[in-house]
């Protein structure tokens, strides 16, 4: 299968498209922001085209994708968020195709999930109350109008938290990496962290793209329904604090924590975690790399090895 990746240069984007290629998948990613404004209905259009051979699917990452971003800029957020998801569809239909097109969304829709709601299924209300799952939330809008209305075959993920190595370090696996691998070294004598019994769904980028391969390639032969909506989540929920003690275990280092008030967020959800069954029941998909191997390879990375 032919398959047009936008935002390829991204954390996310590298890791798919070596997933689609070992899977037998030509794949053409699209130019970065430099060359091609996601917005841009005709230059998106004219790379469609140009292209030579059409695509079959297309996996749309391209957005801003870091919540405190959309904070600081909320406009651009929606820009790139709504107003690129927009011009993709309007440019397949100036094309004149109707590929599968695969949308990453966010787990940040669901707001501040009560913990009897917990893991929260597809049909979990919506409740988004920052800027970036605003936009997240009308970008799902935008996609499934295009399915309904154009006949599109689509997929929105709501995709819960993911690391990997790749990973900007203003996430907060590759942040606590690197703050911990600063203990080692001696550069510093303790690790700042904010909130650090928040507990949250995390799952590995690696396996996070091989459910993006496998709901593509049933929307792309028919077998999922032309307009699905579904999580992509672990099902379980660790705390930072765990994970900062599994990092320090990992280099060899105490677990010596200190509170930093400024890296505490006041709507941060207690807990939140995912329900996947969906995923599973339509692609037989369930994550295979442990929390620990992730850390590792983070860890690794942060170390320069």
């Amino acid at each position: 299968m032919r398959v047009f990746v936008t935002g390829a240069v991204g954390f996310v984007g590298g890791w798919l498209q070596a997933e689609l290629r070992q899977n037998g998948h030509t794949v053409v990613p699209a130019p970065g922001p430099e060359e091609l404004d996601i917005t841009d209905r005709e230059g998106l259009a004219r790379w469609l085209a140009q292209t030579g051979d059409l695509p079959e699917a297309i996996v749309h990452l391209a957005g801003m994708a870091f919540a405190p971003d959309a904070r600081d800029y909320p406009g651009e957020a929606f820009r790139v968020n709504v107003g690129g998801t927009l011009a993709l569809f309007e440019a397949l239909r100036l094309v004149g195709i109707k590929p599968a097109v695969l949308v990453t969304g966010s787990s940040d829709v669901y707001g501040l999930p009560r913990s009897r709601d917990l893991p929260l299924g597809e049909t979990a209300p919506l409740a988004p109350n920052h800027p970036y799952a605003l936009s997240k939330v009308a970008q799902e809008a935008v996609a499934i109008e295009a399915s309904a209305r154009y006949g599109f075959p689509v997929v929105v993920t709501r995709s819960f938290n993911h690391a990997g190595p790749g990973q900007r370090p203003v996430f907060v696996i590759p942040a606590m990496a690197r703050r911990v691998v600063a203990m080692q070294r001696g550069d510093r004598t303790s690790i700042p962290a904010g909130n650090v019994d928040v507990r949250r769904d995390l799952t590995d980028v690696r396996d996070v793209v091989r459910a993006y391969r496998l709901l593509l390639e049933r929307a792309a032969d028919g077998s999922a329904p032309a307009a699905l909506v579904v999580n992509v989540a672990s099902g379980e929920a660790v705390s930072i604090r765990s994970i900062i003690d599994q990092l320090c275990e990992l280099a060899g280092v105490p677990p010596r924590i200190e509170m930093d008030a400024s890296l505490v967020r006041a709507d941060d959800p207690v807990e939140i975690c995912g329900d996947s069954s969906l995923l599973t029941r339509l692609t037989g998909w369930r994550p295979a790399i442990p929390l620990r191997t992730t850390l590792i390879d983070v860890l690794a990375e942060a170390s320069g090895v």
